[in-house]
């Protein structure tokens, strides 16, 4: 009743139906990250991130820094220039473009900074809020120094730590440590 073609009538079938599948789906190429630069800097730090297969209209690349969104000042096909946002971890860079994500091979390193602390001055024992960009969520890895002194971290966030001063300490300026970088508060918590 129906002649036999071998395996060569349904070999021919599949290949017709993959091109008439693949022919509506448009442009396959995924983007890569090869690079960014600076590898390190404060919030706010203006980065370029070099690879290939970006949109070229910048709101269709969706960058992130760790997790956390920034936004992207301009783009070409091979260049995006972006801006490390407030809340930043270290981490890995992503760029998705297409519901396709590329993610570095290496990570940017945010570096803490200071841009506050309440109270200014106390006891030992004080409770301290300090304020910035670029803390650990994770509590314990964060140092913090009074002049000097190691305190104990009780909580943080990605932009403030709450501490107490330690029993020692003297007056002199704050320093925060995360991931082996460092930020000095620009004035001095007067111990009483």
């Amino acid at each position: 009743m129906f002649k036999s073609y071998g395996y060569r009538q349904p070999l021919a079938l599949v290949a017709l139906l993959l091109q008439i599948i693949l022919s509506g789906c448009g442009n396959t190429s995924l983007a890569t990250i090869s690079s960014f630069s600076p590898t390190s800097g404060t919030a706010g730090t203006t980065v370029t991130i070099v690879g290939t297969d970006f949109d070229t209209t910048a709101a269709n690349n969706a960058v992130s820094f760790n997790g956390t969104s920034a936004v992207v000042t301009s783009s070409t096909s091979t260049e995006i220039v972006t801006t490390v946002p407030s809340g930043a971890t270290t981490g890995p860079i992503s760029v998705t473009v297409n519901s396709q994500t590329a993610t570095s091979s290496s990570n940017f390193t945010v570096i803490p900074s200071i841009t506050s602390f309440t109270p200014t001055s106390g006891t030992a024992g004080t409770t301290v809020t300090i304020t910035g960009t670029g803390f650990d969520t994770t509590t314990t890895n964060n140092i913090v120094k009074f002049n000097g002194t190691t305190a104990v971290v009780t909580s943080s966030t990605s932009t403030s730590i709450v501490t107490t001063v330690p029993s020692g300490a003297a007056t002199g300026q704050i320093t925060v440590t995360v991931n082996g970088q460092s930020a000095i508060s620009s004035t001095n918590f007067t111990v009483n």
